[in-house]
């Protein structure tokens, strides 16, 4: 009986990593070169050197592509909350919002590609398209209330879409060339949609 070496599962694993990355970024440059509507799965396949069949071992269609591109992009873990009482809740959300930006942006190429794809991509990676940054803003927000900084009358899942709504439009406006500054950007627009969650008491 041949015995397995204890480290055989893990280099396997990692090989096919490595394959999934080279066929992930393999895919981000064909699409931003040729669109994500012009590029098949076939034409990933041949620019990543690899047949068809082997493409189907990592991924079972294109989409799922852009679903992983996504949580590169987006992550997949909420992110953790600045310190701060919950009297502080809207000053450190935007500062959330304005650091998860900027990280986002280290990665211009994935980015703008994410954020000028001319489909809604939640239509294409269902509920992996809500950034999990917004976790930690609707749980930040449900402090806020309980403490009295932010308004109770408006539910917070509904404050956190408005919030989140500015965060995407943004960055949208940075990956269009509409505007240079993320940081900047980002801090202006959350705080047009903050201002109408603050508590007016």
């Amino acid at each position: 009986m041949a015995v397995r070496s204890p480290g055989f599962g893990r280099s396997g694993a990692a090989l096919r990593g490595r394959a999934r990355d080279k066929l992930l970024d393999t895919a981000l440059r064909l699409f931003v070169e040729r669109g994500y509507v012009g590029v098949r799965v076939e034409d990933i396949a041949k620019a990543a050197g690899i047949s068809r069949a082997t493409f189907y071992k990592h991924f079972s269609e294109r989409e799922e592509i852009l679903a992983e591109l996504f949580a590169r992009l987006l992550g997949r873990e909420p992110a953790s909350p600045p310190s701060g009482s919950a009297a502080e809740t809207l000053p450190r959300i935007r500062s959330l919002l304005i650091d998860t930006a900027t990280q986002m942006v280290a990665n211009e190429e994935l980015a703008r590609f994410v954020y000028t794809l001319p489909i809604r991509h939640a239509a294409l990676v269902g509920e992996g398209a809500r950034p999990p940054v917004l976790e930690a803003v609707e749980r930040m927000v449900g402090e806020g209330v309980a403490a009295g900084a932010v308004r109770a009358d408006v539910p917070p899942e509904l404050i956190t879409a408005h919030i989140g709504r500015a965060f995407e439009a943004a960055i949208r406006d940075w990956a269009e060339d509409r505007v240079h500054d993320v940081a900047a950007h980002v801090g202006l627009l959350v705080d047009l949609a903050i201002e109408g969650a603050r508590d007016p008491r």
